[in-house]
């Protein structure tokens, strides 16, 4: 394959996304700095977060989960709902393997059904620059007419994404939270 959208290792302190397991109390606000991180970390970058990823943060979010309920930022109080700048978004295992089943169900769509209405909001922030390098004459000519054609790259993207989730998951036993926090 020739372009990727690009899930990095560990931490890119720019403007990227990071995911890491994390261990929370049970009591109490949860400030930034009694967040336990563990080790593993993977980062993917804002742009790619937001035309790719952000519909399924946006759905899967779980407001009412305790640990969201209780983020707290000095400057701003407690936070609601899935908030995009350096703020924790806790995600629950079970969660996530939700997350990723439709996910995976919405890369085989792309594949065999590109035009389903199922899709439809999945696809409304696709954009071409996200999908091809900017040498190709798709993003020179800024075609997003052509996301059809660069579809694979999203295909392929999700279901590496998916399948690194997972592995975060599944090497991490010792907690079922994984936070996702914007740059």
């Amino acid at each position: 394959m020739g372009f990727q959208i690009e899930i990095i290792e560990g931490h890119d302190p720019a403007s990227y996304f990071w995911f890491r397991p994390v261990i929370l109390k049970d009591t109490g606000k949860i400030l930034w700095d009694e967040v336990v991180e563990l080790v593993e970390e993977f980062s993917i970058e804002e742009g790619d977060i937001d035309c790719f990823l952000s519909y399924f943060f946006y759905k899967y979010f779980d407001a009412d989960l305790t640990y969201n309920k209780r983020r707290y930022k000095y400057d701003l109080g407690y936070v609601s709902g899935f908030e995009w700048y350096l703020t924790h978004n806790f995600f629950t295992y079970d969660t996530l393997n939700e997350m990723v089943k439709e996910i995976e169900e919405v890369a085989a769509l792309l594949e065999s059904d590109y035009d389903n209405p199922r899709l439809d909001d999945i696809k409304k922030k696709f954009s071409i620059f996200y999908m091809c390098p900017q040498s190709d004459v798709d993003y020179i000519n800024r075609d997003n007419t052509a996301i059809q054609k660069h579809i694979s790259v999203v295909i392929d993207f999700y279901h590496r994404f998916s399948k690194r989730i997972t592995s975060m998951m599944e090497n991490n036993k010792i907690t079922t939270i994984i936070s996702i926090m914007g740059p």
